[in-house]
């Protein structure tokens, strides 16, 4: 296996909690970082960053494990995590 693995962070700010599904956007942001139907993308870390001006700020990071030799079919999400 010739594996490439690498990190993507995200910041991510939060003003309203009753509008915001933590967990379907953590699934959302490891699908739109997903370049190839076979990558492996994890959600890492949650980081919190504090409230600043009414929002929280989160840091998200995610890792993401390809297998160069068994890519799979190019995801079509406009994704441009490499």
């Amino acid at each position: 296996m010739n594996m490439k693995r690498n990190q993507v962070f995200i910041h991510l700010e939060v003003s309203n909690w009753d509008n915001t599904d933590l967990s379907s956007t953590l699934h959302e942001m490891c699908h739109f970082n997903k370049e190839y139907e076979n990558d492996i993308v994890e959600v890492h870390q949650v980081v919190s960053l504090g409230k600043i001006n009414n929002e929280w700020r989160y840091l998200i990071i995610l890792n993401i494990s390809r297998d160069l030799e068994n890519l799979g079919e190019l995801v079509g999400n406009g994704s441009s995590a490499s």
